[in-house]
């Protein structure tokens, strides 16, 4: 299990870039009235195949050079242990589909924490790609999309640019009382 579910939002993001998406959604909906977390990534990247889908939350299943593709396996173990589970849907050359449900208030559920690093790794990491970031909590949202900032043609890798992204970020979240 990862200490933290930014984790989990880290590394599909960094799988729907592998899977050449040109633009990703990420959407977090907290909710303790109906203790529920959602999490949900959705890309345009190439898709899985039928084959592909069926397998996606086997450990030992990956298209990729290693061995094991652990990521959505132990994102499905997680959500099952707190009470949730994952849905996966995707079609070959149409993009990835992943929810994953939390019950909000269980007291195994990891802590989600560190949004404005991950939402920042990938802003920056990627600056190519159309990153959509929207975060509701308790019925109060904040929507962040890179390209609104970052911009495709200018460099993405300048102080001013990154203070702008970690504060508007940091501001965003704070505003809605998440971190």
């Amino acid at each position: 299990m990862m200490e933290d579910l930014s984790l989990h939002v880290l590394d599909l993001a960094e799988n729907a870039v592998s899977a050449g998406a040109g633009r990703i959604e990420i959407a977090i909906n907290e909710n303790r009235t109906r203790d529920l977390l959602t999490i949900r990534i959705k890309d345009d990247g190439r898709g899985m195949t039928a084959a592909e889908l069926e397998r996606a939350l086997d450990p030992f299943f990956t298209t990729k050079r290693k061995r094991t593709g652990l990521g959505l396996a132990l994102l499905a173990q997680t959500a099952g242990l707190c009470g949730g589970d994952v849905a996966v849907a995707s079609a070959s050359g149409r993009g990835t589909r992943v929810l994953a449900r939390f019950q909000f208030g269980h007291i195994d559920r990891p802590p989600l924490t560190r949004m404005t690093e991950t939402i920042m790794m990938l802003v920056f990491g990627h600056p190519e790609i159309d990153f959509r970031y929207r975060h509701r909590r308790n019925g109060r949202v904040f929507s962040f999309r890179s390209l609104d900032v970052v911009g495709r043609s200018g460099p993405a890798w300048n102080p001013e640019t990154i203070r702008a992204v970690r504060a508007a970020l940091a501001r965003g979240l704070k505003k809605i009382g998440a971190r």
